[in-house]
């Protein structure tokens, strides 16, 4: 299971990035429900760029009527350009049979 974003220029430059189905759907793996979250609600889900680089993801309800769905990635600005497709998904070493973590690829 994965999730993909592409990266708008909005979404990089205010760092705002609506979750789509998909990262929804990926995100219930880590036990985050967004229709479960409540406006205001937060998770944060630890996760490793391919380089290596360490990173965190924010997973929240926007605190407004609507609570909207959101995920930002910290230093996805440094790692990506407009355009990018990010995909998230479960880090799995091949000699490990589990997964360790998640893994942030960028395209």
């Amino acid at each position: 299971m994965e999730a993909q974003i592409k990266l708008t220029k909005t979404m990089l430059d205010k760092a705002i990035i609506d979750a789509n189905n998909s990262v929804r759907e990926f995100v219930k793996t880590y036990g985050v429900d967004f229709t479960k979250m409540k406006s205001g609600d937060r998770a944060t889900l630890e996760a490793k760029f391919v380089d290596g680089t360490e990173t965190v993801i924010n997973l929240y309800r926007t605190n407004n009527a609507r609570g909207d769905r959101r995920i930002s990635i910290k230093g996805i600005k440094s790692e990506a350009e407009v355009g990018s497709m990010i995909t998230i998904s479960l880090n799995t070493e091949l000699h490990l049979d589990h997964p360790t973590g998640i893994l942030i690829e960028i395209h």
